[in-house]
């Protein structure tokens, strides 16, 4: 991380703010929601990645939050990416429409960006910035699965289809706003996805991501315990202090 950014970081990492009483937006890290909204966190995105078709293949990709809660303003001066990886297929996929599929394991992490830089045909900017959730795949019904999904194309090109799971929050900054087990089982998100073969596919390190589309993410969201808002706002204290000693050491 380079000087410029490392600075935007130290400064995106002061800016959490927590709802104060009687208000209902939260601001973590420049994203901003309204959590008595009628979404309450409802985000959507865009989506790069591989495919998986053979027993024991990984799904692994990146994309780029395009809206919050129906609100495309939600991060200003900031962009909010992910990464996914570890979606292990359980079985090879019938070469048919309508063929059901199910993976397990997987993990998603969401970075926020002071200097946006999200390139859809290079999946590397889309890991920048600071780690804002982190989330893993779940099974909170213990069906034997993540995620489950089903084709709606299957050709020489690729395939197209659908899939849907839960997932649980286990880090980031904003971890204890969105960590509320408030999904079936205990789970955090609901995801749901839809894809399909992109014309030609992104190789990059080795790496074909053939397949583009859309995906969706659902949470409960609420304001943290009063020991963890105690601990962030003496956190937000030192970071203001030290940025105030900064600017005093430069005038001496």
């Amino acid at each position: 991380m380079n000087l410029t950014k490392l600075a935007s970081s130290l400064l995106v990492t002061g800016t959490l703010s927590l709802a104060a009483s009687g208000a209902h937006a939260f601001t973590v890290a420049g994203v901003t929601w309204d959590e008595n909204s009628l979404f309450d966190f409802a985000a959507q995105a865009n989506q790069f990645g591989t495919v998986a078709l053979n027993a024991g293949d990984q799904l692994q990709g990146y994309g780029q939050f395009t809206a919050l809660n129906a609100n495309s303003g939600f991060c200003a001066g900031c962009e909010l990416t992910y990464v996914f990886s570890g979606y292990t297929l359980n079985a090879t996929i019938p070469a048919s429409t309508n063929a059901p599929f199910f993976l397990n394991g997987g993990s998603v992490q969401v970075y926020v960006d002071t200097t946006p830089d999200f390139n859809a045909v290079n999946p590397a900017p889309a890991a920048d910035g600071l780690l804002w959730l982190d989330l893993v795949g779940a099974d909170p019904q213990g069906l034997g699965y993540t995620l489950l999904g089903s084709t709606t194309i299957f050709n020489s090109r690729g395939i197209g289809g659908f899939g849907a799971g839960y997932m649980d929050v286990v880090g980031g900054l904003a971890q204890d706003f969105l960590d509320t087990n408030g999904q079936p089982g205990g789970s955090d998100f609901l995801f749901t996805t839809s894809f399909q073969a992109l014309r030609k596919a992104i190789v990059q390190n080795g790496v074909a991501y053939s397949h583009f589309g859309t995906s969706e993410i659902s949470g409960v969201s609420a304001v943290p315990e009063a020991e963890t808002y105690a601990m962030l706002l003496a956190g937000l204290g030192l970071v203001g202090y030290a940025a105030r000693r900064r600017a005093l050491d430069r005038a001496a």
